[in-house]
């Protein structure tokens, strides 16, 4: 991935995608695409083809998606699972039709088994039922890979597939109840502080674990991992699970 590489980000103002923009830049990649969603809605397949046919980009991040936590998994299930779908197939369908070099798709650990054991390995994925709260979410991803997967063995495509673990960092959603766990901490902490609230009330037993990721570092990653790992490559076998 040459520094005069045509790279799309998709999702660029997100947790994810903006982590992304800030490595790129500061390993000298400035010839980065970058879309709005006002400038371009990801889940129009017509304006999705239009983009890359114009722009035809070398090198995509698939880092855009609508994401949330329990709450927002559980009041908005469809919405979950149709917008994320519509964005990765026009993205990584378009990528292949205009030829991009490369293209990696982010996922999420919540597309293993809900009692998978722990650490999880790889070859958990599609062994066991998943979390329901967030069930559509994670079909979602677990479709996204198969795509991925899929392309590169009838295509001969270079996708790939990165699942990351809990991320926190600048431009996260701290939504009083649809952002993810540690966001969703930090506000209730601040706003105690700031308040002088004597007690403050989080959900759930308190008894499961987590695993917590800075975006930055995953930005790091990712880099690495674009430029370093192919589709084909056997030890990953197309699915990348960094935590």
């Amino acid at each position: 991935m040459l520094q005069s590489s045509k790279i799309f980000i998709a999702g660029h103002r997100g947790l994810v995608g903006s982590a992304l923009t800030r490595k790129l830049r500061e390993q000298g990649f400035n010839n980065l695409l970058e879309r709005s969603r006002q400038e371009l809605d990801l889940t129009n397949q017509h304006a999705v083809e239009v983009f890359f046919a114009s722009e035809k980009p070398e090198y995509v991040f698939l880092a855009a998606a609508k994401v949330g936590g329990i709450h927002a998994n559980s009041t908005y299930p469809a919405e979950f699972i149709f917008s994320n779908m519509q964005v990765q197939m026009n993205i990584i369908n378009e990528a292949w039709k205009y030829k991009t070099k490369k293209l990696m798709f982010l996922g999420s650990s919540c597309i293993y088994p809900k009692l998978a054991p722990q650490p999880m390995p790889e070859d958990c994925l599609l062994s066991g039922k998943l979390e329901p709260t967030n069930e559509p979410y994670a079909l979602a991803k677990i479709a996204g890979i198969i795509m991925c997967q899929s392309y590169n063995r009838q295509y001969g495509t270079n996708f790939i597939s990165v699942m990351p673990t809990n991320l926190y960092g600048p431009n996260d959603n701290y939504h009083p109840l649809n952002s993810h766990v540690l966001p969703a901490l930090i506000r209730r902490f601040h706003e105690a502080k700031v308040n002088k609230a004597p007690i403050v009330t989080i959900w759930g037993t308190g008894n499961p674990t987590r695993e917590f990721l800075y975006s930055d570092d995953l930005a790091d990653a990712c880099i690495f991992l674009m430029e370093h790992h192919n589709g084909n490559d056997k030890v990953l076998n197309g699915r990348m699970r960094i935590l």
